[in-house]
């Protein structure tokens, strides 16, 4: 921390991290950074924050990250959200930036994803898409080419009456006010993981009964 050591000197409230750098918030509002700051082969890191500095000087009331892949996110007592770090696991949130200038009350992450819960209750996502950062369902090896597959959209569910959310490493859940819990990331693991039992179990819709999903596709 040695590039920025004269900014920590004093004033820091709290101190967030990912799995290669950190993010000190200061009682004015101001963020510092400091830690791995991507490379030519993986750009962007939780490290550094300069493309984003000037909107970190002030009014941060709270940083989120996703830990293992760097990137962060601050909520402003406006509302608004600033996202740093690794572009394509939540680092980049340029393709919701208009979602996410007001309203944004708490935000949730993944392992590579973030989803913001607003005042209105819906929700707004970015980041790896598998990770949760579609509002889609995934299978993981599934594709006709053994690539991951997409398999239902769960936008629409997660468009009102959202008031909390949870995740694991690759997925999300969300209760919503009626009871139901709407569920996207990757799911069906059952075959073989990312650890025991796999990431998540059964990424999908339940609204009293379980959803009919799709069969898993298998090769000979």
């Amino acid at each position: 921390s040695s590039a920025v050591s004269d900014d920590l000197t004093s004033g820091v409230t709290q101190i967030y991290s990912t799995f290669e750098a950190f993010a000190a918030l200061k009682e004015d509002g101001s963020v510092v950074t400091w830690g791995y700051g991507g490379n030519q082969y993986s750009p962007g890191g939780g490290g550094d924050s300069s493309a984003v500095a000037d909107n970190l000087t002030s009014g941060v009331t709270q940083i989120y990250s996703t830990y293992y892949y760097n990137a962060f996110a601050a909520v402003k007592g406006d509302g608004s959200v600033v996202t740093w770090g690794s572009n394509y696991n939540g680092g980049d949130s340029s393709a919701v930036s208009d979602d996410l200038t007001s309203g944004v009350t708490q935000i949730y992450s993944t392992a590579g994803a973030f989803a913001a819960l607003k005042t209105d209750g819906s929700v707004v996502t970015w980041g790896n898409p598998s990770h949760g950062g579609d509002r889609q369902v995934w299978r993981k090896g599934q594709g006709a080419s053994g690539e991951d597959e997409a398999y239902a959209d769960m936008s629409g569910d997660l468009s009102s009456e959202v008031t909390q959310i949870y995740s694991t490493e690759g997925a999300f859940a969300a209760l919503k006010s009626d009871g139901s819990v709407v569920t996207w990331g990757m799911g069906d693991l059952e075959d073989g993981g990312w650890g025991p039992g796999g990431w998540t179990v059964g990424a999908q819709y339940f609204n009293g009964t379980s959803c009919s999903c799709p069969p898993k596709r298998t090769t000979e």
